[in-house]
């Protein structure tokens, strides 16, 4: 793990809608810290950027971002960061139903793109950069106050929700058939669903989430003996080939060939 990464765990209603603040502080150097990973996690991500900025590099694009407020959808490929020097990026994650919950009905839009938050209609009004140069906590509570007048509850918001938390619960050890069953409804409602408040489809969603289960295992091996092939069987793959080709589409190089240095990774307590 890279000494620059750290998190901050909320608590409170907002624990609901946020997962964690993951931050990356390189404000006291003056050098960047480059190429480093971000592999698909199923959230979406504020990130709250003050310095110099980021350089990210994305399915073949390369893009800057100064100090802003940014908004990203959900992710399908590992993403590249150089932290620029002098720089502190927070990134705000919320849980895959957060969106839906405040809202955001035309997910798909966001997938795999950037926006600064000043340019969506979603965010053009509430005065984000106000988070720029403020404490975690005072993050926290600025997005409890902006947020909760836009609290959205409803059928379709429900069975979003139901069906991310039934997902993370199976580690992604699921199809799509026994998610719709689950839910009760047919795999078409499902996947508009999916497409409208998630971004990408729910077989997609389940994989990014397997996928990045068996990742933490790789790295957080309760045996560190444990062998590849016994990895993938543990993580409901049927044979190493399989883990390999789904592994390496989403982190872009096979488990083998993991180093977690090369990663931003969560902090496992």
């Amino acid at each position: 793990m890279n000494t620059i990464y750290n998190e901050y765990f909320v608590n409170g209603i907002i624990a609901n809608f946020i997962k964690k603040l993951w931050i990356l502080d390189n404000v006291k150097s003056n050098s960047p810290i480059l190429d480093k990973g971000v592999p698909p996690n199923g959230c979406f991500t504020m990130a709250i950027i003050k310095g110099n900025g980021l350089n990210v590099r994305h399915k073949d694009q390369v893009r800057h971002l100064p100090e802003g407020i940014y908004f990203c959808g959900q992710i399908t490929e590992t993403l590249s960061l150089d932290i620029l020097s002098a720089t502190k990026a927070t990134m705000v994650q919320l849980f895959p139903w957060t969106p839906a919950c405040f809202g955001i009905s035309d997910a798909h839009l966001f997938t795999d793109k950037i926006f600064p938050s000043n340019e969506l209609i979603h965010f053009k009004e509430m005065n984000l950069d106000s988070m720029i140069d403020v404490n975690n906590e005072m993050v926290c509570s600025y997005l409890v106050k902006t947020f909760s007048a836009l609290f959205t509850a409803n059928a379709k918001v429900g069975v979003i929700t139901k069906s991310t938390q039934l997902i993370l619960e199976k580690r992604g050890d699921m199809t799509v058939a026994s998610l719709a069953r689950s839910m009760k409804c047919s795999e078409r409602h499902l996947q508009k669903l999916f497409k409208d408040l998630i971004g990408i489809s729910p077989k997609l969603f389940i994989n990014v989430i397997k996928v990045r289960e068996a990742l933490d295992d790789i790295v957080y091996a309760d045996h560190k003996s444990a062998t590849m092939t016994q990895l993938a069987l543990a993580n409901g793959y049927y044979d190493q080939p399989h883990f390999n080709n789904a592994f390496s589409s989403f982190v872009g190089r096979k488990p083998k060939k993991f180093d977690e240095k090369d990663f931003f990774l969560t902090i496992k307590k």
